[in-house]
């Protein structure tokens, strides 16, 4: 993240097949079992702005900011949201750390309270975090206090960064994981970016310091937003998973030997307050998430007092009571392997996102098991309705079940890598009754309905909307 950057049910799998995963890496046990959590930015421009809603209005010393963040109230909010773990933020490009940092103030020449709070606010959140059994977990970075000119030249920063700068500044993180040992579950690390220098080698320098004092902490380094959640590096347990949105799924709990998670945030961007997302939405993703083995961590609003958005609050309370009280899903009907799989609505050439035609229209209404909801997309008439069914499967048989509309000329098209596409079905001049077609098997991931006609009113039909796509092996 360069300008501003997060659940306890076990997957739904036999349980030799769990047992083989779980061993593939046991130090993310705890983690996959919690399977969603909190992510919040600590920072100076945020908390300590008085342009920022974040500051409550006030700006201060970051010594006295740091000082006043309550992590009782803190630590309570994420008991009333079922929080299993916190992810917490250090410092973030700057020269403000959250904890004294005797090593940071000797390669730096700042005094103590000059850059590292004096409050050892690490200290008081593990505290009140971890006896209420929720997880710890620290947010720190790769490219160091870069924007700050004295401390950048002390510690040798440069793009790209160099053995001596990485050396350096893994030794401000291996005081802090010395000092709190098991108090702090893990780690996410920012800024770890291929572009700048960073590989195997300096990485596996930095994960040897955040493991210092907990070699069962778990560590994931930042590649940056990629197009799905994706590996990076021997040398962490779980994938950092950035993402600009809450979409991606996992095929299964581990790639290539790492913990699936994915972050994302909640509001309009990183550390804002809202919700992109309703109630349902977000909680059906990050049960569906977790039946799949893999973890969600939501990034929301933080205030200076140390509470959080009252609306993004009532958001997380729907995510943990479903992750407490949710079950299994039966596909519907029995077979359909397209039931609650990650859906969206595109531009008929599918290179465009299009936004629901209203707030009851979302992607997933095509999939959900409900043929009284509907997929539809605004602003033009040809569009695509695209599903992705995340194991690739071979389809045999389609049923696409249109809702007061339908399209007149329409496709439906397989892909088994998003790229080449084979036609199964072609039809014009339809009369809206549902679509159905028996295929020899194809080898498919990706789905899609094309609606070429109508292509504006007046027509017979009308623009395309989905009440249910169905796909069967």
């Amino acid at each position: 993240m360069r300008s501003l950057p997060l659940a306890l049910f076990i997957l739904c799998a036999p349980a030799g097949a769990l047992a083989q995963e779980e061993s593939m890496n046991p130090l993310t046990d705890w983690f996959h079992e919690a399977g969603y959590g909190v992510f919040v930015h600590y920072l100076e421009g945020l908390q300590n702005n008085p342009e920022s809603l974040q500051s409550l209005g006030r700006g201060t010393s970051w010594d006295e900011c740091v000082a006043e963040f309550d992590t009782e109230l803190f630590a309570e909010t994420m008991v009333e949201v079922r929080a299993r773990y916190v992810i917490f933020t250090i410092m973030q490009i700057q020269r403000t750390l959250i904890a004294p940092n005797q090593t940071f103030d000797q390669i730096s020449g700042y005094a103590p309270g000059e850059a590292c709070a004096t409050r050892d606010l690490i200290a008081d959140l593990a505290e009140s975090l971890n006896k209420r059994g929720i997880r710890l977990m620290l947010y720190f970075t790769g490219d160091g206090p870069r924007g700050d000119a004295q401390a950048a030249q002390a510690f040798g920063w440069g793009d790209p960064v160099s053995d001596e700068f990485v050396e350096k500044w893994t030794s401000v993180a291996r005081e802090y994981s010395d000092r709190y040992g098991e108090r702090v579950a893990g780690w996410w690390v920012d800024g770890c970016y291929p572009w700048i220098g960073y590989n195997d080698e300096n990485l596996a320098v930095f994960a040897a310091a955040l493991k210092a004092g907990n070699p069962a902490s778990i560590v994931a380094f930042n590649r940056g937003v990629d197009p799905s959640v994706l590996s990076y590096t021997p040398h962490e347990d779980y994938t950092c998973g950035e993402q600009n949105r809450f979409y991606d799924m996992p095929v299964s709990r581990f790639i290539e030997g790492e913990q699936w998670h994915i972050l994302s945030y909640l509001g309009d961007w990183w550390g804002g307050p809202g919700s992109n997302y309703t109630k349902r939405e977000l909680a059906d993703y990050v049960w569906d998430v977790h039946q799949r083995g893999g973890v969600v961590s939501i990034d929301v609003a933080l205030f200076r007092d140390g509470s959080l958005d009252r609306s993004q609050i009532e958001m997380l309370k729907a995510v943990g009571a479903m992750m407490d009280e949710g079950q299994a899903w039966e596909p519907i009907p029995p077979g359909n392997v397209a039931f609650r799989k990650p859906s969206r609505l595109l531009s008929l050439d599918g290179i465009r996102e299009l936004v629901p035609s209203s707030q009851i229209h979302y992607a997933r209404n095509g999939v959900d098991g409900d043929p009284a909801t509907v997929a539809q997309g605004a602003h033009e008439w040809p569009w695509t309705y695209h599903v992705d069914l995340i194991d690739t499967v071979a389809v045999g048989r389609l049923r696409v079940t249109f809702g007061g509309t339908y399209p007149t000329h329409v496709e439906i098209r397989l892909s088994a890598d998003g790229q080449e596409w084979t036609t199964v079905l072609a039809r014009e001049d339809h009369d809206g009754t549902p679509l159905e077609v028996t295929v020899d098997p194809v080898e498919a991931r990706y789905v899609r309905v094309l609606s070429f006609k109508p292509d504006g009113p007046d027509q017979p039909g009308g623009q395309m909307s989905v009440a249910e796509l169905e796909v069967y092996e």
